[in-house]
């Protein structure tokens, strides 16, 4: 009903003033002289870069959302655990002190170093830096979101 009403509104205007019909129903007219418009190629050009950003705002940024089921959903869900992988290979071959020498895993409370077969060798001269052995890592410090929840899957099975 409200629709009609404009419509009514409107067409008893444009008959009562011709000239406002026409001006209603007349295309606009740009307000650049010819000489100051654009060529062909940079209208296309700007056309081209419009789609491209359209396409990519509706791909990271969908006004509907993301279901399960949907190919975004899955792309997505991909690179989060692409990422992961990634933060967990690089924390766990990252070296622990970088003060350590080559082959060494930790310092040991009494100046040994733990190296990577097991044994204890010894440091040259007075300890670089002191021992790690009384940080204590408790379950789940420091932990990353997608591991905690993988070891509590872990746990409950």
């Amino acid at each position: 009903m409200r629709g009609y009403l404009l419509h009514s509104a409107a067409w008893q205007i444009s008959a009562r003033f011709p000239a406002a019909r026409r001006a209603m129903c007349a295309p606009a007219r740009s307000p650049l002289k010819a000489a100051d418009r654009p060529d062909e190629q940079t209208v296309r050009s700007l056309g081209e870069s419009a789609r491209l950003q359209q396409k990519m705002w509706d791909t990271f940024v969908p006004e509907q959302g993301i279901r399960f089921g949907d190919t975004r959903f899955w792309g997505l869900l991909g690179i989060v655990l692409v990422l992961h992988a990634i933060n967990t290979y690089r924390e766990a071959n990252a070296p622990r002190d970088v003060a350590l020498p080559p082959g060494a895993i930790r310092r040991l409370p009494e100046g040994g170093l733990l190296m990577d077969d097991g044994s204890i060798g010894k440091e040259e001269g007075a300890p670089a830096a002191p021992h790690t052995l009384h940080v204590v890592k408790e379950t789940g410090e420091n932990e990353l979101v997608l591991d905690r929840a993988w070891r509590k899957l872990k746990e409950s099975v």
